[in-house]
C-alpha cells in the first residue's frame, strides 16, 4: 500500500509541475530534438506513431490537443494492449515527455489515411508470428525478433527471463545500470501471460535463440608485404550461460578482375590460424578469402590478420560475412551476419 500510495504522490507531483509549464519556443525545439534523435538506434516512439506523428501501427500524435498533464499520464501508465508503461528513471524524463508533447502539439494535424505498419504481417506468418506483431513487439524489434534473440541467446534466457523482461523491463538485473531505455514495462491487463507464452514460443520454438557474435575489420595498414588487415570476431555472451558457435565460417571478399576466375589481389600471409585459402563467395560472386573456426564459446575473442598484395590491396575490405552452423536456426537455415568495416570503405 506504502509504495502504491508513493507512487501516486509521484505522478500527481509530476503532474502539477507539468501543468504549471507552459511551453516555450526553445521546449518545442528540444522536443523536436528528443523525437528526432534521442535514441542512438531506430527503435523509438517514431516506430509506432510515424516519423512526424502522422500515425502508423499507433494513433497519430501530430497536432494533439492533449494538456501536459494528459500526455505524460498517458506515457507513464501505458495505452491500450500495445504501449507500455515509460518510467522517468530509464526512459523520458518528465520535463523531455512535456517537451515532446509540445513539439507534437505544434504540428499540424494528418491528412488522408495513415501509413502502413513498419512491420506488416508477412502472407505466410504463423498464428503466433502474426500474434507477435499485431500485439506491437514487431513494430520496435522488426517481422523475426533478430536482436532480442541474440540477447537471449546470449545471457541462456528462459521464459522467466523473457516474462521480466516484458512486464519489469526497467527494474531487470540486466538493466540495473543502464539510463536510457528504448521499452518500458507491460502490465498483465495489456499482456496477459497466456498471450505472452505464445509469443515466446514464436521466439524461442520457431524461431530460435541466437548466437551473439560481432566481427569487425580494420582499415588497411602499410607493411612490408603489401597491406595488412586485422580481424577481430568475439562472441559477446555471458560465460557460462550462453551459447556456443560451432563451425564457423569468415568470408572476406576480395578485389577481382574483369575475368571473374582472375584473382587480382593476393594473400601474401595471414596470422591467427583458420585460413583454408581462397574459395568462391556465393555472395558476392567473387573470390574470398575464409577462415574457419571449429567453436567459439561465450566471451571468447579471436583475431586474424591478412596481408593482401596486388591491384586493389589498398583498397580496403568493403564487406564480409560470418556464419556457424550450430546452433542452427529453427526455420533450418544456418545463422549469418554481416562484419563490420571502416567508414567509407
Amino acid at each position: 500500500m506504502n509504495r502504491t500510495l508513493a507512487a501516486l504522490c509521484v505522478l500527481v507531483l509530476a503532474q502539477v509541475q507539468a501543468q504549471a509549464q507552459t511551453p516555450t519556443a526553445a521546449d518545442i525545439q528540444e522536443g523536436a530534438r528528443i523525437w528526432q534523435g534521442y535514441f542512438t538506434l531506430e527503435n523509438d516512439c517514431k516506430l509506432c506513431h510515424g516519423e512526424r506523428g502522422e500515425g502508423g501501427f499507433a494513433k497519430a500524435l501530430a497536432g494533439h490537443q492533449l494538456t501536459p498533464v494528459e500526455f505524460l499520464r498517458v506515457v507513464r501508465q501505458g495505452s491500450g494492449t500495445t504501449m507500455p508503461a515509460f518510467v522517468p528513471d530509464k526512459n523520458l524524463t518528465d520535463q523531455q515527455v512535456v517537451q515532446v508533447a509540445a513539439y507534437l502539439a505544434s504540428l499540424p494535424k494528418p491528412s488522408g489515411p495513415p501509413p502502413l505498419w513498419r512491420t506488416t504481417v508477412p502472407p505466410l506468418a504463423t498464428p503466433r508470428q502474426k500474434l507477435y506483431i499485431t500485439s506491437g513487439c514487431g513494430q520496435c524489434h522488426a517481422p523475426i525478433f533478430a536482436n532480442p534473440r541474440r540477447t537471449a541467446g546470449g545471457l541462456g534466457g528462459d521464459y522467466e527471463w523473457f516474462k521480466t523482461e516484458v512486464y519489469e523491463h526497467t527494474t531487470s538485473p540486466d538493466h540495473a545500470n543502464s539510463r536510457h531505455l528504448r521499452m518500458g514495462n507491460y502490465s498483465r491487463q495489456q499482456v496477459p501471460e497466456s498471450t505472452l507464452q505464445e509469443i515466446w514460443q514464436f521466439f524461442a520454438v520457431e524461431q530460435g535463440l541466437r548466437v551473439p557474435i560481432g566481427a569487425e575489420v580494420s582499415a588497411g595498414v602499410p607493411s612490408a608485404k603489401g597491406t595488412t588487415y586485422t580481424l577481430t570476431i568475439q562472441n559477446t555472451g555471458r560465460p557460462g550461460k550462453g551459447l556456443t558457435a560451432e563451425y564457423v565460417t569468415i568470408t572476406l571478399p576480395l578485389l577481382r578482375g574483369r575475368d571473374p576466375e582472375e584473382v587480382t589481389t593476393v594473400v601474401e600471409e595471414t596470422t591467427g590460424g583458420g585460413y583454408t585459402g581462397i574459395h568462391r563467395d556465393p555472395i558476392t560472386n567473387s573470390n574470398a578469402a575464409e577462415f574457419e573456426i571449429p567453436s567459439l564459446g561465450p566471451g571468447e575473442k579471436k583475431t586474424f590478420t591478412i596481408t593482401l598484395s596486388g591491384k586493389g590491396a589498398n583498397a580496403g575490405i568493403p564487406r564480409g560475412t560470418v556464419k556457424w552452423e550450430k546452433p542452427r536456426l529453427n526455420s533450418g537455415g544456418t545463422d549469418l551476419i554481416a562484419i563490420g568495416v571502416p567508414l567509407g570503405q
